[in-house]
């Protein structure tokens, strides 16, 4: 997987000043995989209206999003730049934290968390492969790194609908794929409430919801 990991950090240099950024709320509830602590504030996203607006289009990069019967689209037709749609969720992400969503792709996605309009946040990766990462994704001042390389799990369903879902608990992060544990690392430094999606180069992604607790 080094070409991909040598190509998202050259997307990510182009595209660190691309971030799309508005404020949504809506309301969806689901139980997330991992519960062992109380969360006391949710923001729910279930993509049933576009309040005030996910949707996008860049003609430049031949990419768009667009919020349909309860589905966000996100299609980039660009050989060279990722998209990253992240809107203010108002959460408080320096304590314990869920962020949790249902996506698929034909090629390359995330979902994003802890991003800022001065910083891109963190993305945890799921391809058609059947591999996740997790990348830092940098901002104007500094380039992307890899938190966590290209890894292949066989609980991902290649090309199908994914839950993926990052907790912070204590001074750790805990990766979920369809409720199995994938990783678990030291936390990182967080600057924003941001949470949304990035996808790569010729990739069409879907996600269900977006539900952040904390």
């Amino acid at each position: 997987m080094k070409n991909k990991t040598l190509a998202l950090i050259a997307i990510g240099l182009i595209a660190a000043t691309s971030l799309t950024s508005c404020l949504v709320k809506a309301d969806y509830t689901t139980a997330p995989a991992y519960n062992n602590n109380t969360y006391y504030n949710v923001y729910d996203e279930e993509f049933n209206t576009d309040d005030p607006g996910w949707s996008f289009t860049d003609s430049r990069d031949s990419a768009y999003g667009d919020v349909a019967q309860g589905t966000y689209e996100l299609v980039n037709y660009s050989r060279t730049r990722g998209q990253l749609v992240a809107v203010n969720t108002g959460a408080n992400m320096q304590y314990d934290f869920s962020v949790q969503t249902k996506m698929q792709s034909n090629n390359t996605m995330a979902m994003v968390f802890g991003a800022s309009s001065a910083d891109n946040g963190y993305a945890l990766y799921i391809d058609n492969q059947g591999y996740f990462a997790l990348y830092n994704e940098g901002s104007a001042y500094y380039a992307p790194n890899t938190v966590i390389d290209w890894t292949f799990n066989n609980t991902i369903i290649k090309g199908g609908w994914n839950n993926v879902q990052i907790v912070q608990y204590g001074n750790y992060w805990i990766g979920y794929i369809n409720g199995t544990q994938v990783f678990k690392i030291p936390s990182q430094v967080l600057y924003g409430s941001q949470c949304g999606f990035k996808v790569l180069p010729g990739t069409t992604g879907y996600a269900d919801y977006l539900e952040v607790k904390w």
